[in-house]
């Protein structure tokens, strides 16, 4: 999707990504630990919905799937 909004195959964008030592990984969380985190968040915030949810995950530096 990225290379795609900056206009360029995903091969080139990989290459790029390869020479800047840029990697596109996921957080290292236990589903207990992630259910425990959004639970702690959906007290606070009930009605958000999933956007929000990850915005906040990303503002707390993780990236999940």
């Amino acid at each position: 999707k990225l290379a795609c909004v900056l206009g360029v195959h995903q091969n080139t964008l990989c290459h790029y990504m390869k020479n800047y030592g840029l990697k596109c990984k996921y957080t290292d969380i236990t589903d207990p630990d992630l259910d425990h985190l959004l639970a702690e968040f959906k007290k606070r915030q009930p009605e958000s919905g999933v956007r929000y949810i990850i915005g906040f995950l990303q503002m707390h530096g993780l990236r999940v799937q």
